[in-house]
C-alpha cells in the first residue's frame, strides 16, 4: 500500500494531483527513430529532417490541434519532398514511440490509489492512437483514460507546454492550487514555466523511469 512518509514537509503532504508527461516519462521516447524513418523516406539528410522537426511551425500547430491530420501529412510531404502514403507517414511519425514498461503501469496503479493522477502531454491525433495501441500491448488497458484518472492532450486543448495558459487551464479544470499539484516531465523548460506558477516539479531524465525520483520528492514507500 502507498503511504506518505512522515518526513515529508507540509507542502509535499498537501499533494492532491500528480501530473504525468507521456513521452520520456510514461512511454519511452526515441525521436531519433522518427528522424531516421523520414530520412529514409525522403532522401534528405538526418540534419535537415531534424532541423525541420525542431523549427517548422506546422509541428507545433499540429500539437495544438490547429491543423488536421491530412494537413499535417501534406506539410510533411511538401517539407521533406516525398511521395508517401498516409500510412507510411503515420508509421514514420510514430516510430519515436517506444514501449511502456510493465513496471511503470504498476507504479501508476499504485499512485492512483493515493492521488489523482492525470496526463498533460504535447501530442497529436496520430500519436494518440498509437499511445492506446502500445498501452494495450503492454497491459490490460485499452485506453490511457482507463489507467489515469484524466488525460489532457495539447491537440484537444489547443494549447501546448510550456505556454502558461495550459497550466492555468489545468489548475482551473481540477480546481486546485499550484501547491497541491506535482508535475513530472523530461523537458526542463516545461517544468520551469509550471514552477513559476507555484506547481511542484520533478525533472525525469528521458526514459529513466519516474518512480524513484518521485518517491524521493514526496516520500512514498511501498
Amino acid at each position: 500500500m502507498c503511504i506518505l512518509s512522515t518526513h515529508t514537509n507540509l507542502a509535499e503532504n498537501n499533494i492532491k494531483l500528480i501530473i504525468f508527461d507521456l513521452g520520456g516519462v510514461v512511454i519511452n521516447l526515441h525521436v531519433e527513430r522518427t528522424i531516421a524513418a523520414f530520412t529514409d523516406l525522403s532522401g534528405k539528410t538526418e540534419e535537415e529532417v531534424y532541423t525541420s522537426y525542431e523549427q517548422a511551425a506546422y509541428f507545433k500547430a499540429y500539437e495544438k490541434g490547429l491543423i488536421s491530420d491530412a494537413d499535417f501529412r501534406n506539410c510533411i510531404r511538401e517539407d521533406f519532398e516525398l511521395d508517401a502514403l498516409d500510412e507510411q507517414i503515420d508509421e514514420a511519425w510514430s516510430a519515436m514511440l517506444g514501449t511502456i514498461p510493465e513496471e511503470r503501469v504498476e507504479q501508476i496503479e499504485k499512485l492512483c490509489r493515493k492521488y489523482t493522477c492525470v496526463v498533460l502531454s504535447n501530442t497529436n491525433a496520430i500519436h494518440e492512437k498509437a499511445f492506446h495501441r502500445i498501452l494495450n500491448e503492454t497491459s490490460s488497458y485499452n485506453h490511457l483514460d482507463q489507467l489515469f484518472h484524466q488525460v489532457h492532450f495539447s491537440h484537444k486543448w489547443n494549447m501546448r507546454k510550456p505556454d502558461v495558459e495550459i497550466y492555468e487551464k489545468l489548475l482551473s479544470h481540477h480546481q486546485l492550487s499550484p501547491e497541491q499539484c506535482l508535475f513530472m516531465d523530461d523537458g526542463e523548460l516545461n517544468l520551469l514555466e509550471a514552477a513559476h506558477l507555484g506547481i511542484q516539479t520533478v525533472h525525469i531524465p528521458r526514459n529513466s523511469g519516474f518512480y524513484s525520483l518521485l518517491s524521493d520528492k514526496i516520500g512514498i514507500h511501498d
